[in-house]
């Protein structure tokens, strides 16, 4: 029984050591196919519609893709590059196998008034060249209706409805239930408009900030009006009428909204989406595969229409600021001042760089890390070789700051900019602690010993040094402003005081130059620069080793557009990668198209070993791309 006994254990052991290794060799197998087999390259149809499909919010720069959607799911649509949906209408534009453009705009969540100015005349540019434009949705929203109104042909589900709303809305405002928590929150500022701090110290809006907040706003609105209207043969009154009478013609029409938006001439037709799809195909060709319309959808396209060029000599760098202006090192989404300021000394070390580009989407942050990029901006400068900043929705307060000292300034129209002011805000919980019977004490061996804890209040010595300190930063402020564009001080100080302006406000106070896109400050820079032919070169902090490694993975499995995707983020010719770099995965998954994240995410769980860090990886060097634009 003993032998048999054992000899049984040895089989089960045999067994399971001959299955461990089939299935190893299996999985080996696996990753090889995925690895080196995918599809064919995707190529254009001749004769077919471009989907022009915006999803998300429109973006200046790539957003990081969390690691954790990628197994389960976004839970909310990819943000769109705002340069990628112009760069799509421009090719498309020129392309004589694109014969249509077919917006689809269902998963697009928020779009900026200069955005929607940005796209809209790209869109126009498009129609220019004699093309049709079709639009459907089972709903519009008032963003989604104004890219939509530059189609030939707007239809609506029967069940939809087109919703105009104006800019405005509400905020919160806690000054009482701080109070009721014995929370005492210490304000410094300069700028009486400066209104940041609010929401915290009053119960509603101060008069400087409605006064300063409507009136932004009905720039904006007179701009919506003005671009809108006409692409459906109307007049603004007639838009605002619908706005503000919307009530009275839904009751009208017994409340079906798609009827009121076909009477007052916002849709031409009222239909489902195969009568659409029907429509569309009569235009441009049946797909024999699915039966739908022929098409391609705007990412395929650009990623079909790409091409590799080698690096010119003649370079104007383009670097990318969005989101809040915070010290050293960030992630993306925020600016960090040590982070673009490395991307300006990458861009200056570079003798193929003629000049440079900020393209500035911020609505402000820390002063110091304000000064400290445009501290390098002006090292490129002293170079003998020009800035040029182009003005992006927002770049307002630290923004601006960054901006002021730059040769020239562009922005959109409707760009909200200006809020030159400094405001800072301390809570402290002297009288929380209080109420609860928590005292604090201590010794100390000046005035300062125990200043700063905001456990014990704020005494006047403390409150002295921070108002002094915000005096300090807004004077440094308004003479950047007054050296930079060359305005009298006093007058900068008039302008100043917290106010927000729109781009062409702006223009108008000679706090911009002129008014345009990113495509025309590239130009300007390259005209200050003295160039006649340029290349255009998007600098970011350059992929390590193993996230370039993990693109030539995803490019074998089919990801074919995922170089496209990730131009932007290689520098070529401007320095070299690390000999071995931290593989950061979700800087190479941001933007990779939702219907390739399944085949290699099933790759990945199979070569990361489950306990490992899911953003980080090491790997090896397989190539080294760069995907640039001539111009």
């Amino acid at each position: 029984m003993k032998r048999l006994l054992s000899f049984l254990g040895r089989m089960i052991d045999a067994v399971r050591v001959v299955l461990g290794r089939l299935i190893f060799l299996l999985i080996i197998g696996v990753v090889l196919y995925a690895v080196f087999s995918g599809p064919e390259p995707m190529t254009v149809p001749d004769e077919a519609a471009l989907v022009w499909s915006p999803s998300g919010v429109i973006t200046e720069q790539r957003s990081q893709a969390n690691p954790a959607d990628l197994l389960l799911g976004p839970a909310m649509p990819e943000n769109s590059v705002l340069q990628d949906l112009v760069d799509a209408l421009q090719r498309a534009g020129e392309d004589d196998r694109i014969t249509a453009l077919v917006m689809d705009l269902e998963d697009l969540l928020g779009v900026s008034p200069a955005h929607i100015e940005i796209l809209g005349d790209a869109l126009a540019d498009f129609k220019d060249s004699g093309k049709l434009i079709y639009a459907y949705g089972d709903y519009f929203s008032q963003g989604q209706y104004a890219l939509a109104s530059y189609a030939d042909t707007i239809t609506l589900h029967p069940m939809g409805s087109v919703m105009i709303t104006g800019y405005g809305g509400n905020q919160l405002f806690v000054r009482d239930l701080l109070d009721k928590l014995n929370i005492n929150v210490h304000v410094f500022r300069v700028g009486e408009f400066k209104s940041a701090a609010e929401p915290f110290t009053r119960m509603d809006m101060s008069d400087e900030a409605r006064a300063d907040a409507q009136t932004l706003m009905g720039e904006l609105w007179s701009g919506f009006l003005a671009r809108v209207a006409p692409n459906r043969e109307r007049s603004p009154a007639e838009l605002q009428a619908y706005a503000d009478r919307f009530p009275e013609l839904l009751m009208a029409a017994s409340g079906d909204m798609s009827r009121v938006a076909f009477e007052q001439g916002l849709v031409d037709n009222i239909a489902g989406i195969d009568s659409f799809r029907r429509q569309v195909a009569a235009s441009v060709g049946v797909d024999n595969d699915n039966g739908s319309f022929r098409q391609i959808h705007y990412k395929d396209y650009l990623g079909a229409t790409d091409r590799i060029i080698p690096p010119l000599n003649d370079q104007v760098a383009v670097i990318v600021a969005q989101g809040t202006i915070m010290p050293g090192e960030q992630p993306q989404g925020l600016i960090g001042a040590d982070d673009v300021s490395e991307l300006v000394r990458i861009a200056q070390q570079s003798d193929a760089v003629k000049a440079l580009v900020l393209r500035i989407d911020s609505p402000g942050g820390a002063a110091l890390a304000s000064e400290e990029i445009r501290a390098a901006l002006t090292q490129f400068q002293q170079s003998g070789r020009p800035v040029v900043v182009s003005m992006g929705s927002t770049a307002a307060s630290g923004g601006y700051w960054i901006a002021a000292t730059a040769d020239r300034i562009l922005a959109s129209s409707s760009t909200i900019t200006g809020s030159i002011g400094v405001i800072g805000m301390i809570p402290t919980f002297e009288e929380a602690l209080d109420n609860l019977g928590i005292g604090v004490d201590g010794v100390g061996t000046t005035a300062m010993s125990r200043a700063g804890d905001p456990l014990s209040g704020m005494d006047d010595v403390l409150a002295t040094i921070y108002q002094s300190t915000i005096d300090d930063a807004y004077q440094r402020f308004i003479q950047l402003v007054s050296d930079g564009r060359d305005i009298p001080l006093a007058e900068v100080d008039a302008l100043a005081q917290g106010r927000v302006w729109t781009g062409a406000q702006a223009l108008e106070l000679d706090l911009v130059d002129e008014l345009g896109d990113l495509e025309q400050a590239i130009a300007s820079a390259a005209e200050l620069a003295g160039l006649q032919a340029w290349q255009e070169v998007y600098v970011e902090q350059p992929l390590s080793f193993g996230e370039q490694m993990l693109i030539q993975m995803m490019d074998s499995m089919g990801a074919t557009q995922v170089l496209a995707t990730v131009r932007d983020g290689v520098v070529s010719g401007l320095r070299n990668s690390p000999a071995h770099g931290a593989l950061d995965l979700s800087r190479v998954l941001a933007g990779v198209p939702a219907h390739e994240v399944q085949r290699w995410q099933s790759m990945m769980d199979l070569i990361l070993p489950q306990d490992y860090p899911a953003q980080r990886l090491r790997t090896l060097l397989v190539c080294n791309v760069c995907v640039m634009t001539p111009h």
